[in-house]
């Protein structure tokens, strides 16, 4: 499962509906509503250790990633299950500048101007989270082509 920023994952690509991704991906093991969001739904794929979410505001477009799946990779090297400081500094290099934040029980890795987030536990990389970015006035997302 290829990453690209700004992109999506794989085949997974910003900006498609639920539709295109039921005929891709099956049925979502279970599908909810964001708790701090009404206006996101999320689809769960257990298999795929993936949460696509659908921005209703933005007519259903897939906005949003979270994957656990140990195949992830960026650049053709793994994320998931490998220690953060490696995945900031080795993998994602200078293409990424990452803000840690320390919280009691886990770390978070954030490139605000990628949209990606690696959340880590016990110093490993636990998930990514992908989002569309934002254009440089932060008021629309730059959908990709």
């Amino acid at each position: 499962m290829q990453l690209t920023p700004g992109r999506g994952v794989d085949n997974l690509v910003f900006g498609m509906h639920k539709t295109d991704i039921v005929k891709m991906l099956g049925k979502a093991d279970r599908i909810f509503k964001a708790e701090d969001d009404e206006n996101e739904l999320i689809y769960q794929y257990n298999k795929l250790k993936l949460r696509l979410t659908f921005y209703e505001q933005e007519d259903g477009r897939l906005g949003y990633i979270r994957c656990a799946n140990p195949a992830v990779e960026y650049d053709g090297r793994k994320i998931i299950g490998e220690p953060a400081a490696s995945v900031a500094k080795d993998v994602f290099g200078d293409d990424m500048d990452f803000e840690v934040e320390v919280y009691d029980f886990f770390d978070t890795y954030l490139d605000a101007e990628s949209w990606i987030v690696l959340n880590v536990d016990y110093g490993n990389v636990t998930d990514i989270e992908i989002g569309v970015p934002y254009d440089d006035e932060e008021e629309a997302f730059v959908w990709p082509e």
